[in-house]
């Protein structure tokens, strides 16, 4: 028979199982086996159907659909496993009615998609009850363009530390703030600028009227687009009640750019409010020629702690010298240091008052430094018992009515745990963490130096990844970071590892995890890094790596009124250490980042302030080398302990030393004894030029 005639058989053949088919239809089908299909349904419609029955389903799609099914098989185990501990709660107290909410609140949280959704609810619940006074309010007097620009950016309602500093703002005081992380600290100074600028930009269009100075770029732009932002719409505005006139200019400037062009910009008077770093901001008022600080009327310092720490003392006392003493300064931060107070005694001139969110009123700055004790760090002894007080550098025992400043700083929405990891463990249990979160929900690791930071990054971009992560440090250069920045801040779910440089009041929207991989070097810096989450009454998460050694560190932080609990790390982390060090293998690269992160951690181990706790001398040198995929120990020179080796030390410097001059001393001698013209007049190593033949 030919193929036409097979072809015709089959056709025949499907049109009578159709036509039975049809019969059948409505028909209750009898069956011993309940779950037993009825012959004439086996196949069905799917892609093993009868040829002919359906169009065939390529080879790809069947793949994916048993890579779906796949998945679908690891999605059910993985629900099953996160409700697992709960189980086991409850099956060891069957007698006894199990409290949910006495359950940790790691069991609640546990899963980053329902803190994602409980984060966006909260913020949605906070949008529709705002319980702040309105910025139309007419005792307040705010310029009705800058109310309408406020309303047109989602700004309706004020906060705490906005309802407190604004009337004094606007009444002309000098302000020493403080408030929470997230609390809205940017409008609390920007509002007063804005309001002033409506009357004295028209009368003097070519002045600088406000200086904004922060301690990092990415906090210069966040800044900078805020007040760009509501510039926008007060110039459009100005444009419909006038057709001619000055219009609000706002200028970043914070280096990485041209430097001519910021010069023209501020040569030209077109820059009213000028945000920018004070050590950029210094080099323009020394050698910009026709920008002068003069007629400054508003001078604001936003995280001025930091910018003490990281060395802007003398910058900032150059630009502080060259403005009138008739400004305004508002100073801010989250923290209250001593140095902050030492600086306000410097830079506020005029009725200084300290405003916060936690007292009754508002205080002088001279009271409230008569009646603050509060020293930057605090040593513990080698010996801490439970009831045993810190010691703080003046000998003075804290107590928690002088420590727990730290803690009153930390967002309530916020909930602080801890890990205790094996130092050889580390870098798993980084992976664990970065797997579990980074593609479903936001969040941020903090390392102590640039190269932990870079390797860390590198490794978990190697290891599967690639698209989730990001890095962000002061090394970088500056278009690098404000792509980083804007990047990290337009994407939904991420990990972006980082230094310090990140911890001060960038406003990252929907951040959900806060992992210090290093621990701070004191606990302004913890409250600093955890404000990243849990910022306008969301809900956050924050996680903190330590080694078993390291475990006193908790106690230090509990003598500032910071508690966490404890993070269920697996008891069994994933056996991917040859994967690891594999990626070494075959990236030289990372393997070179490697190396390097792993001499900077043993440096900042040594130039840790709490040498007791951190002591690089306990630290398990070939367990830090697995921690950095090594499989050998780079060698790192480390100060000696012992007398007897302190003495060898010095011996062995002293020798070298004496070498080195030696040496130096048979060079001069044999330099000056060389001979260094010959005898017909010629400088040695060189010949007299020849006479031309012509002559």
């Amino acid at each position: 028979m030919g193929i036409k005639g097979r072809k015709k058989r089959e056709r025949e053949r499907l049109a009578k199982q159709a036509e039975i088919a049809e019969d059948r239809d409505g028909e209750e089908y009898d069956s011993d086996d309940e779950d037993a299909p009825p012959p004439f349904l086996v196949f069905g419609n799917g892609p093993f159907a009868p040829p002919g029955s359906a169009p065939k389903m390529s080879q790809s799609q069947r793949f994916r659909m048993m890579d779906e099914s796949v998945l679908e098989r690891y999605r059910d185990d993985h629900a099953n496993r996160k409700s697992s501990h709960i189980k086991k709660k409850r099956s060891r107290d069957e007698d006894e009615e199990v409290d949910e909410e006495s359950l940790p609140l790691m069991h609640h949280f546990h899963d980053a998609e329902e803190l994602v959704k409980l984060s966006q609810q909260q913020s949605l619940a906070k949008k529709q009850d705002i319980t702040g006074c309105r910025f139309g309010h007419p005792l307040l007097g705010l310029d009705e363009r800058v109310v309408t620009a406020l309303l047109t950016e989602g700004f309706s309602r004020m906060t705490r530390i906005q309802e407190r500093v604004l009337p004094l703002a606007l009444e002309g005081y000098d302000i020493l703030g403080q408030a929470k992380t997230g609390s809205g600290k940017t409008l609390a100074f920007s509002i007063p600028i804005l309001h002033g600028a409506q009357t004295i930009v028209p009368k003097s269009p070519k002045s600088c009227l406000a200086l904004i100075l922060g301690p990092t770029k990415e906090l210069c732009v966040q800044i900078h687009q805020i007040l760009g932002n509501i510039a926008e719409h007060l110039n459009a505005a100005a444009r419909q009640e006038r057709s001619s006139g000055p219009l609000l200019g706002v200028r970043l400037i914070t280096g990485g750019t041209s430097v001519l062009e910021e010069r023209k910009a501020l040569q030209s008077g077109s820059a009213h409010i000028v945000v920018g770093t004070p050590g950029r901001i210094t080099d323009h008022v020394r050698h910009c020629v026709g920008w002068k600080l003069s007629t400054l009327r508003y001078l604001v310092l936003d995280e001025a702690d930091r910018m003490l720490a990281d060395g802007f003392q003398r910058d900032l006392d150059y630009i502080i010298g060259a403005t009138p003493k008739s400004r305004q300064t508002l100073l801010f931060s989250a923290t209250n240091s001593k140095s902050v107070h030492e600086l306000a005694r410097l830079s506020l001139s005029k009725t200084p008052l300290f405003i916060d969110t936690k007292s009754a009123e508002p205080k002088f700055v001279d009271e409230e430094l008569a009646n603050a004790v509060a020293p930057p760090f605090r040593v513990l002894q080698d010996v801490v018992d439970d009831n045993e007080a810190a010691i703080d550098e003046d000998g003075v025992p804290a107590t928690s009515s002088t420590n727990d400043h730290a803690g009153e700083d930390i967002p309530s929405a916020l909930h602080q745990f801890c890990a205790l990891v094996p130092v050889e463990d580390r870098l798993r249990a980084l992976y664990v963490f970065v797997k579990r979160v980074a593609r479903v929900a936001k969040a941020m690791v903090f390392c102590s130096t640039v190269a932990s930071t870079t390797f860390h990054c590198q490794m978990m971009g190697s290891v599967g990844f690639h698209n989730e992560v990001l890095m962000l440090h002061g090394q970088m250069k500056h278009r690098q970071r404000l792509a980083t920045f804007a990047a990290f801040n337009e994407w939904s779910t991420g990990v972006l590892f980082c230094t310090d440089v990140a911890a001060r009041g960038l406003d990252i929207p929907h951040v959900s995890w806060i992992l210090q991989y290093d621990p701070p070097l004191d606990p302004t810096e913890y409250v600093h890094r955890i404000g990243r989450t849990a910022r306008a009454g969301n809900v956050g998460n924050s996680l903190i790596f330590l080694t078993p050694e390291e475990s006193r560190f908790i106690k230090y932080l509990t003598n500032f009124g910071i508690h966490m609990e404890a993070y269920p790390v697996p008891e069994k982390l994933p056996r991917i250490q040859e994967k690891l060090e594999h990626v070494l293998q075959l990236d030289p690269v990372v393997a070179k980042s490697a190396v390097i992160a792993y001499r900077a951690h043993v440096g900042a181990y040594l130039s840790h302030i709490l040498k007791e706790t951190f002591d690089v001398h306990r630290i398990d040198l070939d367990g830090l080398a697995k921690a950095f995929a090594l499989t050998s120990t780079p060698n790192v020179s480390l100060p000696k302990t012992s007398a007897e080796e302190k003495q060898d030390y010095v011996k062995g410097k002293i020798k070298s030393l004496n070498k080195r001059k030696g040496q130096a001393i048979r060079h001069y001698e044999q330099m000056k004894t060389k001979q260094q013209w010959t005898d017909d007049g010629s400088f040695v190593g060189m010949s007299r030029p020849k006479r031309s033949l012509s002559m």
